[in-house]
């Protein structure tokens, strides 16, 4: 084995120490477009100027009636909050169980059905949790010349009696109403439709003004998130994610310093982590700037989406038509709520590395699930560990003409040894004279220096790939593959280390054989060498999502098979 092989394994090394550490630190920002005001807080227009044009709504034929014929519409936000109480009404969809306040007319609870917070644990994923500081939504924010107010203390009227809906069939729908009258002859209207299997959530409003005068508002949304900054965990990605002007903007909350404010056409923001997300999505009727704002101390990230600007004239009502997801990060489902939210699953910030990581992820999906042929349907592994393997099986088979090659030529370059012995004595005092001759040598018996290198340079992208799908995909969180505590080999998280260490000590071992197997230079610092990269990737693998470490394992079983086969052929 050449020195050159030596450096470019040393190299490699390097290359995955680094990415382990730093490679989400170095991962491009992004770009920030130019602040239009002097910071994140919003102020109200001059007296004089109207709210920015406000196109999407479309006022509604129906005229409103007038303020005697509907008593409810003359009184004020303050007599109307001590009048109606809190009504909890609880949506309990295929996937999702949903709690709205009708104070606020708000989301306070969203469990995801399909989804826990930990390993074997029993506490769902709740977008909204309860007890962590207000992050319940959506509110709104209006805006009239210097006067503002939040509607996420009005009290809201719901006019139904139902309190528990239950959606079980697929596609079934519920509209969920509130209404309540507020200062200046205004009456708000929110509405959600839940479907029963779908995290998309058809969200309205609409503004009714029975006074005589006309109204125009800026409408603000303002969009809050809980994340815990002491789970110590390497793929937290929390952060704020824009589609802008039909391209991605994602900031990280601990990068956000609080004055930028990104502007033109935004089809939809949202706050999410590395598996789930919360968006406001606005469609055909975009939003126009997003405000971030610097997380809080006690955890709490918040943006600001500047809707437009809204003209009520005197006996009109005026609605507008948005969808909130609330949900996760998973292909199929972020596909079915449509408006590119699909955008927001990406797993590298570099496009090559996020190609082919998402290529790998459908391989993996398409064993996992299945296929029909001729109308007879094949039934998938449903275990993403076996999924890995058949992966691991595939790429090997892809390199087989590479790694064939590469070992031939080091078995040439083992049988060349002494004539490289020869060379290095002859020319010891001139050192260009010796490399020129063992070019020579190379070249009459057709044998590639570097030729042992490539397998593994070749195979860095794909093994860095399939970091980022198995740190990032939804479907390896808490997905198992083995599990038999009694003698301890359990992988019941693909995502995560494994608990025992027992895949990366098999990986460290399977590299000791391989390596043993493999022809040699008879280099003594080469063979010292050798010995301590087992040492380094079983250290460094300890940390890896467990997955990976699987994959990295079966290949070197797999690379033993093909050393003995080549062996073999050799003699």
């Amino acid at each position: 084995m050449d020195r050159n092989l030596v450096f470019a394994i040393v190299l490699s090394i390097v290359i995955i120490v680094v990415f382990q550490y730093f490679f989400q630190a170095f991962s491009p920002p992004p770009q920030k477009v130019p602040s239009t005001t002097e910071g994140p807080k919003e102020t109200a227009p001059p007296r004089d100027a109207r709210p920015e044009e406000f196109k999407p709504p479309e006022t509604d034929p129906r005229p409103a009636q007038p303020v005697a014929e509907d008593p409810r519409a003359v009184k004020s936000a303050e007599s109307a909050e001590t009048e109606v109480k809190d009504v909890r009404i609880t949506v309990d969809g295929l996937t999702y169980r949903a709690v709205i306040s009708s104070i606020g007319g708000r989301i306070v609870s969203f469990e995801l059905k399909d989804y826990r917070e930990k390993l074997n644990g029993n506490t769902l994923v709740n977008l909204f949790p309860p007890d962590a500081p207000d992050t319940s939504g959506p509110s709104i924010i209006f805006t009239e010349r210097e006067e503002r107010f939040n509607d996420s203390a009005v009290r809201y009227h719901y006019d139904s009696s139902e309190t528990s809906v239950k959606l079980r069939e697929k596609g079934a729908k519920r509209t969920i109403m509130f209404r309540a009258p507020v200062k200046g002859g205004i009456t708000i209207e929110k509405s959600y439709t839940f479907t029963a299997d779908s995290y998309s959530i058809d969200f309205s409003f609409a503004l009714t003004n029975t006074s005589n005068e006309p109204r125009n508002y800026l409408i603000t949304f303002p969009w809050k998130k809980y994340f815990d900054r002491n789970t110590g965990t390497s793929f937290a990605w929390d952060s704020a994610e824009i589609l802008l002007n039909g391209e991605l903007k994602d900031y990280y909350f601990d990068k956000i310093r609080g004055d930028e404010e990104p502007s033109g056409s935004v089809q939809w923001a949202g706050l999410g982590s590395v598996y789930f997300l919360k968006a406001l999505v606005f469609g055909k009727t975009p939003a126009s700037k997003v405000t971030l704002f610097k997380p809080s101390q006690d955890g709490v990230a918040e943006i600001k989406v500047r809707y437009g600007g809204m003209d009520v004239p005197p006996g009109t009502r005026v609605a507008a038509d948005l969808s909130v997801y609330l949900g996760p990060k998973e292909r199929q489902a972020l596909s079915a709520a449509g408006n590119d939210l699909s955008r927001a699953l990406f797993y590298s910030n570099y496009a090559v590395l996020d190609i082919m990581a998402e290529y790998l992820m459908k391989f993996l999906r398409f064993c996992n699930s299945g296929f029909t042929l001729a109308g007879l349907k094949i039934p998938g592994t449903n275990n993403y560990g076996l999924d890995i393997i058949l992966l691991t099986i595939v790429i090997k088979i892809l390199f087989i003409p590479l790694t064939h090659k590469s070992m031939k030529s080091m078995k040439k370059m083992q049988d060349l040894q002494p004539e490289i012995a020869k060379l290095k004595d002859k020319y010891k005092d001139d050192k260009q004279a010796m490399n020129k001759a063992m070019m020579d040598l190379f070249k009459q018996y057709k044998v590639s220096p570097l030729s042992g290198c490539w397998p593994m340079f070749v195979q860095l992208p794909v093994f860095i790939a399939l970091y980022q799908a198995l740190s990032y995909a939804i479907e390896l969180r808490h997905a198992p593959f083995v599990c038999m505590p009694s003698i301890y080999l359990c992988i019941n998280d693909l995502s995560a280390p494994d608990p025992y260490y027992v895949t990366p000590i098999l990986m460290g071992g399977t590299m000791v054989l391989q390596q043993w197997m493999t022809p040699s230079a008879g280099d003594p610092m080469q063979k010292k060498m050798m010995l301590l990269m087992p040492v380094v990737f079983t250290y460094l693998f300890l940390s890896f999502p467990s997955g990976l470490v699987l994959y990295w394992l079966v290949s070197n079983v797999l690379g033993i098979g093909q050393q003995l086969l080549t062996n073999r052929m050799a003699r």
